[in-house]
């Protein structure tokens, strides 16, 4: 073979080896460049309050509200495990959250693409963790005791764990969705006994190119996360039953404060036990749901619904829940468009 043919072939060699690698299989998503969003985030013992202004603030009298009824009047204090966000691994500094957060923990959100990174300590006297829903994780990451569990399943009183979560395709918005959709976390080693005690919280996933840096969508100008639940404190006496929105009864929830024109999404999440079946209902707006207008979102335990609304109606306007026996259990809040 002449010199000329022989480096005609080698280069149709090389080129052939560039095109069989480039027609192979992909690196995997975990292998590819990605934002990586770290979290710093405590299992810590608290004494919460469901009526921290002692009154039924929906039935406003002359400003102070009216009065709790009984049972709940004589005890809406309890003892709750709840997660906390901090600025650092220091876990020295709380991060600052929404006031209507109420006693959820912070909002860990991701844009599809991006890997999350709990950095979880564990401040409380049980085992806990964190599992998380609609994320990617391996074993070690899943956060949940059952089987052959792993690393991060339970992690011991005093005692640290990094959980490595990815937000892939199928942790984003589907095509019907809007560009951004919530999902649970929560403990799972007693999980009915560990989300009781208060241990769950948001994560939001925005579709890819469609967020901020932040991760936040960038075609909303408020979020705001609900959470419909009925604690039990006492063993399903009445006294301990505390039908909430965000663990706060009787409009004690801190009002979100709209501005009229805001493009406003809801997160709506439901959790509890077979009594947790809510009609969550807005007066004064209708939102944009999976295709439909409606004022009524329908939540049951684990479900997690995303709502549109356009703040155009300004007011003070009643949310509740439209089950007679929650209602009548202190179920409601206000929100307010300015």
């Amino acid at each position: 073979m002449s010199r000329a043919h022989a480096a005609r072939w080698a280069g149709l060699a090389s080129l052939a080896l560039v095109l069989f690698a480039g027609s192979g299989p992909r690196a995997p998503l975990h292998a590819q460049a990605r934002t990586v969003r770290d979290y710093f985030v405590a299992a810590e013992e608290v004494t919460w309050d469901f009526a921290p202004s002692g009154r039924n603030l929906v039935m406003d009298h002359g400003g102070r509200g009216g009065r709790l009824p009984e049972p709940w009047a004589r005890t809406h204090r309890w003892k709750k495990v709840r997660y906390v966000e901090y600025t650092d691994d220091t876990f020295a500094t709380p991060k600052p959250q929404p006031a209507w957060l109420g006693i959820l923990g912070p909002v860990i959100r991701a844009e599809v693409g991006d890997t999350v990174r709990v950095h979880f300590l564990n401040r409380a006297r049980g085992r806990y963790g964190m599992h998380p829903h609609g994320l990617r994780y391996t074993k070690d990451h899943e956060g949940a005791h059952y089987g052959d569990s792993g690393a991060g399943a339970r992690v011991p009183p005093g005692d640290r764990f990094v959980y490595e979560w990815i937000a892939d395709e199928g942790s984003g918005p589907g095509p019907a969705d809007p560009s951004s959709i919530v999902w649970w976390y929560h403990s799972h080693v007693d999980e009915p006994a560990e989300t009781n005690a208060g241990l769950l919280g948001p994560i939001v996933v925005t579709r890819r190119g469609a967020a901020r840096p932040d991760a936040t969508p960038a075609d909303v100008d408020r979020e705001i996360v609900l959470l419909f639940m009925i604690f039990d404190e006492a063993k399903g006496a009445e006294r301990g039953m505390m039908h909430s929105i965000n663990g706060y009864i009787f409009g004690n929830l801190p009002a979100p404060a709209l501005q009229a024109g805001e493009r406003v999404r809801w997160y709506v999440l439901g959790m509890g036990n077979e009594k947790d079946i809510h009609t969550a209902h807005w007066h004064g707006k209708t939102l944009r749901a999976s295709g439909r207008h409606t004022d009524v979102l329908e939540v049951f335990p684990g479900s997690m619904v995303t709502a549109d609304m356009t703040a155009d109606n300004p007011g003070t306007w009643l949310l509740h829940c439209h089950v007679a026996d929650h209602l009548n259990a202190g179920m409601l809040a206000l929100y307010t468009i300015r």
